[in-house]
């Protein structure tokens, strides 16, 4: 629950307690991140990366952020899929 301190997601890399996430991924485990289901998120480890289908995320805090797995993207962003079928963060 969301009074509840130690529920922890685990999904997809991100290991987290409820209580430390932004308001924006609160907000997105809840209602943005089921839109973004049909995309695929590619790790960046070094610049420069590419993707390799319209459907993908690059996902560089990894690359920009030395390894930070908990960074601008994660912390901020969601990987959605638009209107064309094409995946972007917002």
């Amino acid at each position: 629950s969301e009074g509840n301190g130690r529920m922890h997601i685990t999904l997809c890399d991100l290991v987290s307690t409820w209580d430390s996430l932004s308001p924006t991924q609160k907000k997105s485990l809840n209602q943005r991140y089921q839109m973004g289901c049909e995309c695929k998120i590619s790790r960046c480890l070094s610049i420069p990366c590419f993707v390799s289908s319209s459907d993908e995320c690059l996902w560089t805090d990894w690359a920009m952020e030395k390894n930070n797995v908990d960074g601008r993207q994660a912390k901020h962003y969601a990987c959605i899929k638009r209107s064309d079928g094409s995946c972007a963060w917002y």
